[in-house]
């Protein structure tokens, strides 16, 4: 089934649209470079969560010289917003569909993987789960 390379091409394809998101997004802010930093949004957003901690240090940075205090601001708002994007809606979505799990199941198990694993919670949690069921020889129907 390799649930695990599942999952990682899942987060390239979610990292990929993060940062086409963030690109749209800091080009109407009025950023500079916006193509670079969407380069470096991507590579950072192939590592769950702590990838959104790291890309907001240099974009932070670049928001105070363009903007100050107000534009890093509106960055931290832009990526709560984009990160919760995510996190609530692609990750669950794309991973269903992609393990054929129901959402709700894979939003579970990423919020208890997550709880209990932490950070590496969200990338491991699915691909466990699925080593699980065939381990027990248990078939998901998706309805």
């Amino acid at each position: 089934m390799n649930s695990f390379g599942k999952v990682i091409e899942l987060q390239i394809v979610i990292a990929f649209i993060n940062s086409f998101l963030s690109v749209v997004a800091l080009t109407i802010m009025g950023f500079p470079q916006t193509l670079g930093l969407g380069a470096m949004i991507f590579i950072l957003g192939l590592v769950p969560v702590a990838g959104v901690i790291i890309s907001l240090i240099p974009l932070s940075i670049i928001a105070f010289n363009i903007g100050g205090a107000f534009k890093i601001i509106e960055v931290i708002i832009m990526i709560f917003v984009l990160h919760s994007l995510e996190t609530y809606v692609l990750n669950p979505k794309l991973m269903s569909a992609k393990t054929k799990l129901p959402v709700f199941l894979v939003f579970l198990i990423l919020l208890v993987s997550e709880h209990y694993i932490g950070v590496w919670g969200l990338l491991l949690g699915i691909p466990m789960f699925m080593f699980l069921l065939d381990i027990l020889d248990i078939r998901v129907k998706n309805e």
